[in-house]
This record gives structure tokens, sequence and C-alpha cells, in this order.
């Protein structure tokens, strides 16, 4: 607030107002605060998919995979994740997803369950968002998905909708478990 010439220049009023207005914001800005979840965010099938940050150990560029024979045909290879090996999955035919190939965008998210570190292929990474929980709508049962056991639901944000893959339930699906049919 500019002070007129005619006001007499007094800093402790001028402090006391700069206290007010930023105590005053302050409180508009709990008011505000929304209930927000970290989520990776990234392409499969063509569609935005995410799970929590939790999860995730890091994205990298594809690597060379090396097939793997009498393996899922989810898992498409391994690759040397610094002295590990680990297995690289495409879990869009798990969650029903069209499979286009990967491009120059192509990532490798890798995460890591209670028992394991793997990567899933993704089209595109991209990155960490802070997603509104009010705008979280749960997957229902008797829902048109029959990958539901994997999803947790979907956001509706302005990009669209981001769908919340459950990622624990997805690691510890007999589908992807060596040696289980």
């Amino acid at each position: 607030m500019p002070l007129d010439q005619e006001e007499s220049y007094d800093i402790q009023t001028v402090l006391a107002k700069m206290r007010d207005e930023y105590w005053h914001g302050l409180a508009e800005q709990e008011t505000g605060a929304e209930e927000i979840m970290d989520c990776l965010v990234f392409m499969l099938g063509g569609e935005r998919h995410a799970f929590e940050t939790r999860h995730a150990c890091e994205v990298i560029r594809v690597p060379r995979l090396v097939k793997v024979p009498a393996v899922q045909d989810l898992i498409k290879g391994v690759f040397n994740l610094r002295g590990e090996i680990t297995a690289a999955m495409d879990v869009r035919p798990l969650l029903g997803l069209p499979q286009p190939e990967l491009g120059p965008a192509g990532r490798i998210i890798v995460v890591k369950s209670e028992h394991f570190a793997t990567g899933i292929l993704a089209e595109a990474a991209l990155g960490v968002q802070g997603l509104p929980l009010e705008q979280f709508e749960p997957s229902h049962p008797g829902s048109s998905l029959d990958r539901r056991r994997l999803v947790r639901g979907h956001f509706n944000t302005d990009d669209g909708a981001t769908i919340l893959l459950d990622l624990e339930a997805l690691l510890t699906s007999p589908e992807i478990m060596v040696g289980a049919d």
C-alpha cells in the first residue's frame, strides 16, 4: 500500500501492516490447501497412469534387454542395473491395453516390492505430480474394467483422466510371478 505524502513515515506502522498481510496470506493458504497424493505419472497404452511415488526407485532409458527363455510373455527381458539383474515387464497386456512400439521417449520405471525390484516398460514418463485427492474416483465392483483388481481408481484433472494403479496388487499378481501359471 503506497504511503500518502501527507502520511508520516512510521517504521512501526509499516512493519505492523506487513506482519498483518503476511499472517493473512498464510491463513488464506491454509484454508485453500487441498490434500494431494504424490504420484509418478507415465503413459501406458496411450493412457495416463500413475502410482504412488513410494513404490518408485528410478526412471531410466530402456537399455538393451536380454531375452530369457521359458518365462512369462510379460517379461520382455532382463537388464543389468548397477550389478543387479532386473526383469523388464510389459504390463499393458495384463491391463488390457494396446501395445504401441516404445519410441525414444520409452522408459523403464524401476519399482520395488517387498520381495524384489523390477522394471515396468512405459511409453513415456511424465514425472512426479501431486494429484488432488478430491478429484479421485475409486474403482467400483461391477465396473467395466476387468483390470479393476489392479486399478485403485482414477483422477479427473485438467490434463484428463489419470488411472491410479494398485502397484502392490500388480507386483503380487500371479501372472508376473516367475514359476506361476
